[in-house]
């Protein structure tokens, strides 16, 4: 990503409050498009890996072209993979502009390789896509880590994000039961504190896919094996002195931790030991941590030390959450996981070529917007 884009971000970001989808649309930014031959070709094996990684059989299989310019689907082709699962799309165009990205949907869930496919610096890629048997059943779910960060307050509202690592430890992909029924959906659960407002995913899944839910909020997407990182941001009424931040786990989870700020706010709690100290951007924040969470375990929390109005206004707010949710999106969830007393690399240090992240993002837009 060139310097201009990543100016343009910082001005956005600085005068008003962005939306997730203006962050989206400058990460997707490109440069200008040039010509090349269309000798490229992708192929590749549809492979189920619930039964062993035996070979798929016959199948439709789609290939969706996507601009990196235009940000946006650009058209698609179809074929049909023979006995053996395998799929070949020839005559592709090599324009480094395009994206190439297969999929295939087995039981109603849509499936693609775990790369995206560019074909500027070679004609020819193979690309296996891996499908899942389907099952309601929860119990291989986990939580690898859950992260909540305290942002500050503006106009009588906390701000949080959370962050975490959804793991599915099976060899299937979970799907939610009666997903068109809300009173009876069986999703994935998010857990947040007791009168949560104004949630919003800000990476990972899809706010179309947000449900209420018990305990926090439920994500009727499908989720493959392995893990899934997420993002979402969320409100607390500043109701009093000692904002209650107690939930409950939904899933066995291997790390909690919450992030309160080193500015006389402080976090009471009986289930969350002192894990240190780390730096976020520019400020200094205290962590509290539990590790080896049972199913259903509560972890009772408040903060206290907060004044009526901290003074944190709403540009500084959006500054640093959409820094934090950029974060996610390029690796740099790995830094709510550093253990204890390590500092964190500065939020103005992100690196800029997040190259790999966005074409895995554009890769998630294209499937959101063309199955």
């Amino acid at each position: 990503m060139g310097w201009g884009c990543w100016k343009t971000m910082n001005l956005l970001l600085v005068n008003r409050w962005v939306a997730p989808t203006v962050l989206l649309l400058v990460l997707i930014s490109a440069g200008p498009v040039s010509a090349e031959s269309n000798d490229g070709s992708i192929s590749g094996q549809i492979v189920n890996k619930t039964a062993g990684d035996s070979p798929f059989g016959s199948a439709s299989v789609r290939l969706v072209t996507f601009g990196r310019k235009e940000g946006a689907p650009l058209g698609q082709r179809t074929t049909q993979s023979d006995a053996e699962g395998r799929y070949a799309f020839d005559g592709l165009d090599r324009d480094p502009n395009l994206i190439y990205v297969p999929f295939v949907r087995y039981t109603e869930v849509n499936y693609r390789p775990a790369e995206v496919a560019q074909l500027q610096d070679q004609a020819s890629l193979q690309l296996d896509i891996p499908v899942y048997e389907s099952t309601a059943d929860d119990r291989a779910i986990e939580l690898e880590r859950l992260n909540v960060l305290f942002l500050g307050a503006d106009q009588g509202m906390l701000h949080f994000m959370e962050m975490g690592t959804v793991l599915n430890a099976g060899d299937r992909t979970f799907v939610t039961s009666n997903p068109q029924d809300l009173a009876l959906a069986h999703a994935i659960r998010l857990p947040l504190p007791g009168g949560a407002l104004g949630i919003k995913i800000q990476s990972g899944f899809s706010n179309q896919d947000l449900t209420s839910g018990v305990g926090g909020v439920q994500v009727t997407s499908p989720v493959p094996p392995g893990p899934h990182e997420f993002a979402l941001s969320f409100q607390l009424p500043q109701t009093g002195s000692s904002p209650d931040l107690t939930l409950q786990l939904p899933y066995p989870t291997a790390t909690y931790s919450v992030y309160v700020p080193e500015t006389g706010v402080t976090l009471n709690s009986s289930g969350l030991a002192d894990g240190g100290s780390m730096v976020l951007g520019d400020e200094s924040y205290k962590v509290y941590r539990a590790s080896n969470l049972e199913r259903a375990s509560v972890v009772s929390a408040e903060l206290s030390g907060l004044t009526p109005e901290p003074g944190v206004g709403p540009s500084q707010l959006a500054v640093f959450s959409l820094a934090v949710v950029l974060l996610v999106l390029g690796g740099g969830a790995a830094l709510f996981i550093l253990r204890t007393r390590r500092r964190a690399p500065q939020i103005g240090h992100v690196r800029p070529d997040l190259e790999e992240e966005r074409l895995d993002l554009v890769a998630r837009i294209a499937t959101l917007d063309e199955l």
